[in-house]
């Protein structure tokens, strides 16, 4: 299932790489939404792969907007002998909001992509 979520970065995203030095970066987006005159907040985890998880790292930090666009995935593992569940979105594409910042964009060099890894090949 594809969505897409409008957000402000809780904290700088967090990269690191496979053994096979592949780039993973987990980074959570915090959406404000009102009803009425009360104001609700959402708290979404994401994760990104390959030359999409080195551009976020290197482009955005805590406090930016961003919109992110992905998959649902609901992960699940064990913690403290109890199986813990939580949703996250695998982004397929993550910018900047342009409605209240500004950005200059600048292209990877040609034949810069590495093979994009899956999840399910990560570790």
């Amino acid at each position: 299932m594809s969505t897409t979520i409008i957000g402000r970065l809780v904290a700088d995203p967090d990269i690191k790489f496979t053994n096979a030095g592949n780039a993973v970066v987990n980074f959570s987006v915090a959406v404000n939404r009102k009803r009425g005159e009360e104001e609700y907040v959402s708290y979404f985890d994401c994760s990104a792969w390959g030359t999409l998880a080195q551009g976020i790292a290197d482009s955005l930090h805590k406090g930016d907007r961003v919109i992110v666009n992905g998959t649902l995935n609901q992960d699940r593992y064990e913690k403290d002998g109890k199986t813990i569940s939580k949703t996250v979105i695998n982004a397929e594409a993550v910018g900047p909001e342009l409605r209240f910042a500004t950005a200059q964009v600048s292209s990877l060099p040609f034949g810069s992509k590495k093979k994009e890894e899956t999840p399910e090949e990560a570790f």
